[in-house]
């Protein structure tokens, strides 16, 4: 009998990862043969997925998802941008003999029909046949004037600029791998001033569905009004009288109980996002700001913006357009506890200029290649010695968005969409749900150290700790070097071990003695 079970479970599971494997096979031939459509005369379409790890790709066209290769020439490009509700997600083919567009399709966008139910209108995306390349498309209301002009769908500007913003992207990308041509910069949001109309509304999103509430219609709820303290992470300090309902009494007219999420993503019309776990929302009310010391708050502030009283700035976002709803949220379970410059040592730096400053600084996504496993769903987590812990979601940090490890307050995270202040500065580590990474010289700030041979060393335990390592009494540990030496510890060994940072190298000792003079991870077992 047991076997018999046995074997109905090995098929079950078989037919499952078959089913799960042909879904994912069928969702990329369909994709392909769109692509195909563009190219009658072509054999063969190939799927290039690492189309934005070219670093001048990364920082100017994020919204690169992937190209193909058509007959082993990269000719598609498959990009998005977001929208009224979400991101539009667009196929662009050119002609590389002609340097012209060859034409569009949507593949797929979370837009309202009530605004952009036409984006996906073969009269619409016929507007985007055989351009020419080497100019960005611009959007015009009524009248096309120029080559370049792609008329908008009549009631629907902020869906139609979005299918526009997403081609550009593609057109940038098209001249830089074929022409060698660098043009500007493509956002892949739209552009702050197409909002202006939309600067008293904002979305709420959540698995089962979405609702758009108005600042006239927020006045309805239940007020908070209180004295509060923004404080940024420059140290500099706002007194402010605010006004506003608190979100889970929005939410609550909706039917929806903010304390069964795991957390919420906050988007302003910016670009800057932030996310806030559900340890900060039991201890905080989200208060959704419409009126700061008596006064309606400035255009540049609408709808509403933020404020989080018993925390940091970066968690106070202005002009608020989305506020997503995460019922799941992956648990840390930290096996590994890295050294950033033994990590990071082969991964070739970038010289980003922030706010006047152009400092060495490495690509976050490049790091994340470095782990075994990296779920989507968990937390990118830094932390700081001013005792700033800030999450973000994985996807956000994939692409252009950097570790500043020179130049004032560094190590710091910076992107083009992070105002100075809204940063984690004198960052003391950052994790995944699985891998840490610490910087040895902010963490000894936060640690209990000793006096090892008249130097100041950091007890491992609570380097572990503060990485957000956890473990019981049957786990053991290794030390690894950089050269791939092995140390095995058990849980007494570790808790009588110290690390000491001396220059780019971090030694590993166990209780007085020296065992590692390179030391680039310790592993849980």
């Amino acid at each position: 009998m047991n076997n018999k079970k046995f074997y109905y479970i090995i098929i079950a599971v078989t037919i499952i990862i078959i089913g799960t494997l042909f879904l994912t096979q069928n969702k990329a031939s369909e994709e392909e043969k769109i692509v195909m459509s563009f190219y009658p005369e072509a054999k063969k379409a190939e799927l290039i997925k690492d189309i934005a790890d070219d670093i001048f790709v990364s920082l100017n066209f994020p919204s690169v998802k992937r190209g193909y290769k058509i007959d082993g020439e990269i000719k598609a490009y498959v990009t998005d941008c977001i929208g009224y509700n979400g991101p539009v997600e667009v196929l662009s083919a050119f002609d590389t003999e002609e340097n012209k567009l060859i034409g569009i399709k949507i593949l797929k966008h979370e837009e309202s029909l009530d605004y952009a139910e036409h984006i996906e209108k073969d009269w619409f995306l016929e507007r985007f046949k055989n351009i020419f390349a080497g100019k960005y498309l611009n959007l015009v209301v009524l009248d096309k004037e120029n080559d370049e002009d792609i008329v908008q769908v009549t009631g629907a500007t902020v869906s139609s600029q979005a299918v526009v913003t997403a081609v550009n992207a593609a057109v940038g990308v098209f001249q830089y791998q074929n022409n060698n041509v660098e043009m500007a910069k493509v956002a892949d949001v739209v552009p702050q001033e197409m909002w202006q109309k939309d600067i008293n509304s904002f979305l709420i999103n959540w698995e089962e569905g979405s609702v758009r509430i108005d600042t006239d219609e927020i006045k309805q709820y239940e007020q908070l009004e209180m004295d509060v303290t923004l404080i940024n992470t420059t140290g500099t300090e706002t007194d402010m009288h605010v006004k506003g309902p608190a979100l889970r009494h929005v939410l609550e007219k909706e039917g929806i109980n903010l304390s069964e999420y795991e957390g919420i993503g906050i988007t302003g019309r910016d670009g800057y996002y932030t996310l806030i776990d559900k340890e900060k929302l039991n201890l905080n009310d989200v208060i959704l700001v419409w009126e700061v010391d008596r006064k309606i708050i400035k255009d540049d502030e609408k709808p509403v913006r933020i404020a989080l009283p018993m925390e940091l700035g970066p968690y106070w976002v202005k002009m608020v357009s989305n506020i997503d709803l995460y019922k799941e949220i992956s648990p840390k379970d930290i096996d590994k506890v890295h050294i950033f410059n033994a990590l990071t040592e082969d991964i070739e730096p970038y010289y980003y200029e922030y706010y006047g400053s152009k400092d060495k600084s490495i690509e976050v996504g490049k790091i994340l290649r470095k782990f075994d496993i990296v779920d989507e769903k968990g937390f990118f987590t830094m932390g700081a010695v001013d005792g700033l812990s800030k999450n973000e979601t994985v996807s956000l940090v994939r692409q252009r968005y950097f570790i500043k490890v020179e130049g004032e307050n560094a190590p710091m995270n910076i992107s083009p969409n992070f105002k100075l202040g809204m940063n984690v500065k004198n960052m003391t580590h950052f994790s995944t749900t699985k891998d840490a990474v610490i910087f040895p010289e902010k963490i000894i700030d936060v640690v209990r150290t000793k006096d090892l041979n008249g130097v100041e060393a950091m007890l491992l335990e609570d380097v572990l700790l503060t990485a957000g390592m956890r473990w019981n009494d049957s786990n053991t540990f290794t030390a690894v070097s950089e050269t791939g030496e092995e140390i095995n510890l058990s849980l007494d060994d570790m808790l009588n071990s110290y690390i000491i940072s001396e220059g780019e190298k971090v030694s590993f000792y166990k209780d007085s003695k020296i065992l590692l003079t390179d030391l680039s991870r310790i592993e849980k077992k």
